[in-house]
């Protein structure tokens, strides 16, 4: 899941994520905030919005802070995703930073497609706007899914 800063995604995840649990399959989320350019800290906010999964047992969120990695992910989110799937999660869910046109490095990272939202208005006058991230999004009817693969 990737988009604009603000657009959802974190709550987007979160319903994914209660969708699939009903369905009883686990899930591991790689929820990427940023970075302060000033104190190197980051807020981890993602984990607010996905509280209702904090005691399931079937999901492991990890929060990683962007530490001035850029493409819209951390350096370390590929292994988290490797860890994940070696514990045997069903389904591995990333959300990136929030990002803007060229933070595509997801695409490199995700076995079954890229999943993009975005702030209502956004770009509507110049479609322009959102050249590059629009490119990532796969409708759902195009994705291939690659057999042994968890993502």
């Amino acid at each position: 899941m990737t988009g604009a800063p603000g657009s959802g995604k974190s709550t987007l995840v979160n319903r994914i994520t209660t969708h699939l649990r009903k369905r009883g399959k686990s899930v591991g989320i790689v929820a990427i905030d940023p970075t302060s350019p000033f104190t190197g800290g980051a807020i981890l906010g993602d984990r607010i919005r996905m509280q209702q999964h904090a005691l399931d047992e079937g999901v492991f969120i990890k929060s990683l802070a962007t530490r001035g990695h850029l493409g819209g992910l951390s350096a370390s989110t590929i292994d988290i995703v490797n860890v994940l799937d070696a514990m045997g999660k069903d389904i591995i869910l990333i959300e990136t930073v929030g990002v803007g046109q060229d933070e595509v490095e997801i695409v490199k990272v995700a076995h079954n497609g890229t999943s993009w939202s975005s702030v209502p208005g956004l770009g509507d006058d110049n479609p322009g706007d959102q050249a590059g991230i629009l490119e990532i999004a796969e409708p759902v009817r195009h994705q291939q899914i690659r057999p042994g693969r968890r993502r």
